[in-house]
Formats: C-alpha cells, structure tokens, sequence
C-alpha cells in the first residue's frame, strides 16, 4: 500500500514542530539547572520558565512555518501549524488551570 506524500508531508512538519517546544525546554533546563531540583509544577518560578520557554517554541515554529511556506512546502506547514496544538493546550493548563 502507498501513503499518500501530503500525509508524509503533514506528519514531518508535526514533528519538527513538537521538537522547537521540547528543545526549547531542554535548553530551559539546562540554563537553569535548579529547575531540576525543584520538580514541582505547582511552583511559580518553574511555572515561569516552562511557560517562557514553550513560548520561545512557539516563535520557533512560527518562523518555521513562514520559511516551509516560502519554499513552496505548503503540507509540511500545515503540520507544522498542527503542532502548536499542544503547545497553546499546555499554555492554557499552566496559566489558567493551575
């Protein structure tokens, strides 16, 4: 069976742009090495950074959907728009939920 090259297309973009939150979340971590101690979501202060960071993500991949939409990549931006779905989820759980 063939797979159809736009889902390809769609399901590269969505990892790409899973990868720019969690990257940035990584650098997050390791640029503020207390985070790790703390562990506790509840806290403000990791609350903060998470929340910057995911943010960063998301400017990421903004500037990743304009350059796959510059080179014609029209499936591999629609992916990539479909990953800020989680990102704007875990955005609204942070700031609003807890």
């Amino acid at each position: 069976m063939r797979i159809n090259k736009k889902i390809i297309d769609q399901f590269i973009g969505f990892i790409v742009g899973i990868g720019a939150p969690v990257f940035s979340i990584a650098i997050a971590l390791e640029t503020f090495p207390v985070l790790q101690e703390i562990g506790d979501v509840a806290n403000p202060a990791w609350r903060l950074i998470v929340m910057r960071a995911i943010s960063f993500g998301v400017i990421i991949n903004a500037a990743l959907f304009f350059i796959a939409m510059n080179w014609g990549r029209d499936h591999v931006s629609r992916g990539i728009l479909f990953s800020c779905i989680p990102s704007v989820l875990a955005v609204v759980y942070f700031q609003f939920i807890l």
